[in-house]
């Protein structure tokens, strides 16, 4: 398959894109060696995504580019719904008070690629442009991918791992043979980049529906908006024109708007669409490669970078040592059943914002209004949209509950307003990037009976866990309240495992985890609190 590569990566990532990268910083900073590849030229100039949600910049803290990111465009505060020239509802997004991103940010993909680019470099990464995947063996125990360059020479390597972030038309994924599923139709929208002025709200995501179509605009904070309307047949070879962009705007936006000239434009084909597998072996699918769905809600981006961040723990982790090797069946599992409900979620805004029939939209605009007047689409869209409800339950009943009506209670796969890299200044509680991380949490008092209970519990803890004395960080109290608590939290802030008072065993607490490679009998006694 041509010449041998001189220094073999412990992991090849096919795919330089956003989630590509993310990946790749995650684990260049827990010290694999890395090596990351892109069939294109150069790095992306125009693209499709321009959201980052609250999740997604809460999880990129841990390849230390969240605060960066979030300079890099607006910060939305709502996202609004109309039907004609009626406002029926809006989620606003600043009245989250469990993230440190009470926002959208909205900011072109070059502008994002760029700042996480940049940290590539810092640690060392280096992305190889024109550089693409050609052959793929995975029937040995390791994969064995064979490379072309821009001038056609060829290369063979063998890195202990692969993934494959390279978009919809995964070359990784058609080289494993797994099957690209999807359902319903596919729905085309109009895309362009441009100035917008006119008497838009300026921190605002907006929604318009009428029964001539459907649009949505998103600003920049420069100026420029990202503007998509649904169009019902289109020659992809062909850029929709201005005109069509205006003419939309006119019939479908209830304010007055003048649109400047275009600066980029597509069409986008709204697909669903899902990976049969997101493992095979010793490789992994990422982002488009594993999934995609209508750009409704703008959700691809974000959902390709959870991907990353949970897969990039549970490899450094097993690869240092300090979890079990079985912690990587859970990725599959755990992924697919998130992408799948941002699927069905993003499919539905999507039809609904279609319908024409006169009793078809009275009926939404109804059920819409009425969700405002009650409360109900602030508290359940609100961190359905934000990503903040993804939940990695091994109950399935559980993690069927992504749009929750009441705070659950606290239990394995939830969220923990804690969050993966170094201390920050901030305040918000954070949790180690390498391993599972034991938060103790002394309820109504920090006595000298928790004191020893805590010291215990250092003691008999293995060297494998991060062990936190977590009871001063307030941002916990909501969810943990006065009750004395012990949680096992994975480097995604996750919950793994929890136990409350009367008694907390710590023993029992890495058996119900099942994640610590063997711990010997040197816990099995256990502590009680």
């Amino acid at each position: 398959m041509g010449t041998e590569h001189a220094s073999t990566p412990e992991v090849l990532v096919v795919g330089a894109g956003p989630v590509g990268m993310v990946i790749a910083c995650d684990l260049l900073q827990q010290g694999f060696s890395v090596r990351i590849i892109d069939t294109s030229p150069s790095s992306t100039l125009h693209s499709r995504a321009v959201i980052t949600w609250p999740r997604s910049l809460e999880l990129l803290r841990r390849i230390g580019v969240a605060d960066e990111l979030a300079e890099t465009g607006a910060h939305l505060d709502a996202v609004s719904y109309y039907s004609g020239r009626r406002r029926l509802g809006a989620i606003d997004i600043s009245r989250l008070t469990e993230t440190p991103y009470p926002f959208a940010l909205c900011a072109p993909q070059s502008r994002t690629e760029d700042v996480i680019r940049r940290r590539l470099k810092e640690l060392g990464g280096h992305i190889e442009y024109e550089v693409t995947l050609t052959g793929l063996d995975n029937s040995g125990d390791r994969p064995v991918a064979e490379l072309t360059g821009a001038g056609g020479g060829r290369e063979t390597v063998r890195p202990d791992w692969l993934i494959g972030a390279d978009g919809s038309h995964s070359a990784v994924r058609a080289a494993l043979g797994i099957e690209f599923r999807g359902t319903g139709q596919d729905i085309l929208f109009a895309i362009c980049d441009a100035p917008l002025t006119g008497e838009l709200p300026p921190h605002e995501m907006l929604y318009c529906y009428s029964n001539g179509g459907a649009m949505g605009l998103a600003p920049f904070g420069d100026g420029g908006y990202r503007v998509a309307c649904a169009v019902p047949v289109w020659n992809d070879d062909d850029a929709p024109p201005w005109e069509l962009f205006r003419d939309n705007l006119d019939r479908i936006v209830p304010f007055r708007t003048e649109l400047g000239e275009l600066r980029w434009t597509t069409v986008f084909r709204a697909r669903r669409r899902t990976a049969a597998r997101f493992r095979s072996g010793r490789c992994f699918l990422v982002g488009d490669a594993a999934h995609i769905f209508s750009a409704a809600g703008s959700q691809g981006m974000n959902t390709g970078i959870q991907d990353a961040i949970n897969l990039g723990w549970k490899l450094a982790g097993v690869r240092n040592g300090t979890l079990h090797e079985g912690v990587l069946d859970t990725y599959d599992p755990e992924r697919r059943h998130s992408a799948e409900r941002i699927s069905l979620v993003t499919a539905k805004q999507t039809s609904w914002g279609l319908l024409h029939k006169p009793a078809q939209v009275a009926i939404r605009d109804t059920l819409v209004l009425g969700a405002q007047r009650t409360g109900a689409l602030q508290r359940l869209v609100a961190p359905l949209m934000s990503q903040l409800t993804v939940d990695y339950a091994d109950n399935r009943e559980h993690a069927r509950a992504d749009i929750r009506w009441r705070s659950a209670p606290v239990r394995a796969g939830l969220r923990l307003t804690a969050f993966p890299g170094e201390p920050a200044e901030d305040g918000w509680p954070t949790v180690a990037a390498d391993r599972l991380t034991l938060l103790l949490w002394a309820g109504r008092a920090r006595d000298a009976e928790w004191q020893r209970f805590v010291a215990a519990t250092r003691a008999a803890a293995p060297d494998t866990l991060h062990l936190v004395d977590a009871s001063g960080w307030r941002a916990l109290a909501p969810a943990l309240g006065r009750v004395r608590t012990a949680l096992l939290v994975r480097p995604d802030g996750h919950i793994a495992a929890v136990q409350r008072a009367p008694r907390i065993d710590l023993g029992g607490l890495i058996d119900a985890a099942a994640l610590l490679p063997d711990r010997g009998d040197a816990v099995r006694a256990g502590t009680a609190a």
